[in-house]
């Protein structure tokens, strides 16, 4: 896909015609046309008109009603997802409170999908939604069942593993609350045991390296664990 390359053009969606068009894309009855609609969404909209943009145009609306598409499509729609609220609390608040929070429930139910790439962009999709407006995310049992889903992501091969500390890392970021929860769910422990089993080249080292940065950042718990731990396989 050429929306998939970095040296893709951008898509200006504040132009009337190209929105128009994309709209046209997202309403294809094609699955590769639809797809390439939410890739054209997630490489261009990086300004906070852009969102609302597309917001107004009713975009969000689109991409959920195309989760029910194949694995491909809803990926790309989750991904699509996260550049359009990521980090406006307007469109996330107009987002969260969508159908009645119907929209908002559907992507909390895909970080039980089988799939372990939907899970971790559902993870992602939510994580950009409490950051962008905390008062529309204030389920302690979601910010848990994500703590949860990400620290098994992390045995996964390949990218979703690599990048699944990453994500925790951004959920508890300067959050001493958050800190906690994953502190209860033994996560300094378990992210400890994936760093032995990983050399320290790796990327998943690095990830794994900056979630405990920021478990132990805050918690004075999660730094004596971390280093009795430290002691124990001295």
């Amino acid at each position: 896909m050429i929306y998939q390359s970095k040296q893709a053009p951008t898509f200006d969606v504040n132009n009337e015609k190209n929105m128009d068009f994309l709209l046209s894309l997202l309403d294809s009855e094609n699955e590769n046309v639809t797809e390439l609609a939410a890739n054209i969404i997630s490489y261009s909209c990086n300004s906070n008109t852009e969102q609302l943009a597309l917001c107004g145009a009713g975009v969000p609306q689109k991409l959920v009603s195309l989760f029910g598409g194949s694995m491909n499509l809803r990926d790309a729609c989750l991904e699509s997802m996260t550049a359009v609220i990521r980090n406006n609390w307007e469109v996330a608040s107009r987002f969260a409170s969508m159908d009645h929070g119907k929209a908002f429930r559907s992507i909390v139910a895909l970080i039980h999908d089988r799939s372990p790439r939907t899970r971790l962009l559902a993870c992602l999709c939510l994580i950009a939604l409490g950051h962008a407006s905390p008062c529309h995310f204030p389920d302690r049992q979601i910010k848990t069942k994500l703590i949860l889903v990400l620290l098994e992501l992390i045995e996964e091969p390949g990218h979703v593993g690599d990048e699944a500390p990453l994500a925790l890392t951004t959920l508890i970021k300067d959050s001493v609350e958050l800190q906690k929860q994953a502190f209860s769910t033994n996560a300094v422990a378990k992210l400890s045991n994936h760093l032995l089993a990983n050399t320290l080249e790796t990327r998943r080292a690095v990830t794994i390296l900056l979630a405990l940065a920021e478990l132990c950042s805050k918690q004075e718990e999660s730094r004596s664990q971390l280093m009795s731990g430290q002691r124990y396989q001295h």
